[in-house]
């Protein structure tokens, strides 16, 4: 069994909230009750653990049910203009409960064990990483964008040399959200992105050197990502002379802790996971 597959590993942490009291305690409440499942997982395998755990997965699939019911009530109170794709998530995370509970009977409970770990740590907590995070930066002023911009510990994929070329990343990001005169503003913007747009070229190239030295599968397609990721900069460079400061400054933000996050965890961890998966290769 990994070591990594143990209920000390389902940890809430700060970076984890939405900056909503409410959805922060539901996210909270739900880490909770999945320990206790990961926990009754790695009992002695017999029927009476299974029935025990079969409880505790159902009990977090109705309030799983409950929580995205408030979530989505609260993004309707939002407008928020990605609900119907949000709603979809959600009614795809309880499918992948409800046959979990399905086929508890089936399954041995290290295979229970890995199945719930995998649902807590690539959809549920990259669900509150990325999509959640949504939510927020739509309803968060930008003096708080300002505040909570920035790399987070959540973001890393555990390559040292890639984690220090994203932390990089943001460290020139967040360059542009540094106070300057009026009439220097412009300028200052423009060495930023050019700096953004130099760097991430080159930890592009990197990462692309890196995927076709393990025989990355996805290559062209990931590769095709850094390619709209670099063109939604270049949009942001020809919209600045006549974008509003504060909106042209919500969009970079968007940029790096959306686009740029997404693809990190969404995306450069597969990298690394078909690295380890593979190191014959290597």
């Amino acid at each position: 069994m990994n070591s990594k597959l143990n209920s000390n590993s389902i940890i809430w942490k700060s970076e984890y909230n939405i900056n909503n009291f409410r959805i922060d305690k539901e996210h909270q409440k739900l880490f909770t009750i999945a320990r206790e499942a990961m926990s009754i997982s790695r009992l002695k395998d017999d029927e009476k653990v299974k029935n025990k755990l079969k409880d505790v997965i159902t009990k977090l699939f109705d309030y799983v049910g409950t929580h995205f019911s408030n979530e989505q009530k609260y993004m309707e109170e939002l407008d928020y203009p990605e609900l119907t794709n949000h709603k979809l998530l959600h009614k795809n995370m309880l499918n992948m409960l409800t046959t979990l509970i399905s086929e508890l009977n089936k399954l041995e409970l290290q295979e229970i064990e890995k199945s719930l770990f995998t649902f807590i740590e690539e959809y549920f907590i990259r669900h509150i990483v990325l999509e959640d995070k949504k939510i927020q930066l739509w309803n968060t002023s930008l003096s708080d964008l300002k505040r909570n911009f920035g790399w987070k510990e959540i973001y890393s994929v555990g390559n040292p040399k890639i984690d220090a070329e994203h932390k990089k990343l943001f460290d020139i990001a967040e360059e542009a959200f540094i106070e300057v005169d009026a009439t220097q503003r412009n300028v200052k913007i423009k060495e930023v992105l050019t700096d953004l747009y130099d760097y991430m070229k080159t930890h592009f190239k990197h990462e692309e050197k890196f995927m076709q030295e393990i025989e990355y599968p996805s290559f062209e397609e990931h590769k095709l990502l850094h390619h709209n990721i670099i063109e939604k900069i270049n949009t942001l460079v020809k919209k600045l002379p006549t974008m509003d400061e504060n909106i042209f400054e919500k969009e970079l933000a968007k940029i790096i802790d959306i686009a740029l996050v997404h693809h990190i965890i969404q995306e450069d961890r597969k990298i690394i996971s078909w690295s380890r998966s593979n190191p014959q290769i290597q």
